[in-house]
């Protein structure tokens, strides 16, 4: 198979154990031809000979080193020297079909779209693995369309490695992932926005691993923050648009679903944040949910940041 070339980009960073098996799931894609782009993070275990061996085997593969920053700022160094006219982000300790490339240029190239979204498999410590629910059953939007739907995060989730985008959306757009955890939740909607056609396939062809030391497999103050912060991106974006009227329901729904899932993530923190604390932390949550549902101009006393004052060392994970 031979079409546009397709950049890959892989942010690494202490995964020497899942690394192998996510780096030969791309090299054995079906598609060619692809860019695989390997960005070591300051990754402090044996990654770096991984990819060392990776790239000397494979000429389509070039790496990227830097202190360790984050994996936006792994992203972002990727993205900024991919050369495809497709893009795809996959993260190091998850791994994809054979088909995934292919499948999902392939309806790019039908649909004449800048974004194709898939749906992906949860595979769980034990093995068992189960299809996502996507619930959006179109199979093509426009992009604000597709944007306003990824505020409902189970109709359209804003993870961004289950996509393909055009490329050029991001430099075209001057789009980055912020250095904030949920820097998906930021950045998705507003990629999303800058399409015309977004292509949406309910067949899974991507393989989201869950553990424990995963972002969204802990929970700490760096969680909440990144959140709140998230959302805050995701407010002035759409002020800036001028959507803040037509989106106003969405926007809601999407607040309250951040509020439901802090506020269940804390009180199941009963062994590591004192009852007093957990009081403080929700009342901080709520407090800055409530900022956040005006936009930023009518709300001059807003807290600084997040409006969250707890001390990391009081959560799990800090």
């Amino acid at each position: 198979m031979s079409g546009p070339l397709v950049s890959i980009v892989v942010p690494i960073y202490k995964v020497e154990q899942y690394l192998v098996r996510c780096l030969d799931s791309i090299v054995n894609q079906q598609y060619r031809p692809i860019e695989l782009i390997l960005v070591d993070d300051g990754s402090p275990d044996g990654c770096g000979n991984i990819i060392r061996r990776y790239e000397a085997q494979h000429p389509f593969i070039r790496s990227v080193w830097q202190e360790n920053r984050g994996l936006s700022a792994a992203r972002n160094a990727g993205i900024a020297i991919a050369t495809g006219k497709y893009l795809a982000m996959i993260d190091s300790d998850d791994y994809v079909e054979p088909d995934f490339i292919g499948s999902l240029v392939e309806a790019a190239e039908r649909e004449n779209a800048d974004v194709v979204i898939c749906n992906f498999f949860l595979d769980f410590t034990n093995g068992f693995r189960i299809p996502f629910p996507l619930m959006t059953l179109q199979t093509n939007l426009s992009g604000e369309e597709a944007a306003q739907i990824s505020l409902n995060l189970l109709r359209l989730p804003v993870f961004a490695w289950n996509k393909l985008y055009r490329t050029g959306l991001f430099a075209e757009n001057d789009i980055k992932f912020p250095s904030i955890y949920y820097e998906d939740v930021a950045t998705t909607p507003r990629v999303l926005m800058k399409a015309r056609t977004v292509a949406v396939t309910q067949k899974p062809y991507y393989h989201y691993c869950l553990r424990r030391s995963s972002v969204t497999g802990s929970f700490g103050i760096k969680n909440i923050t990144g959140y709140l912060a998230a959302v805050d991106i995701i407010r002035n974006f759409i002020l800036k648009e001028n959507l803040w009227i037509p989106w106003q329901k969405p926007y809601r729904h999407f607040l309250r679903a951040v509020e439901a899932y802090l506020v269940l993530e804390v009180a199941l923190q009963k062994k590591t944040i004192p009852a007093n604390s957990r009081r403080h932390l929700l009342h901080e949550i709520h407090t800055r949910i409530r900022e956040l549902r005006l936009p930023p101009d009518l709300c001059p006393q807003e807290s600084v940041s997040s409006g969250v004052s707890l001390k990391g060392d009081e959560l799990l994970g800090g």
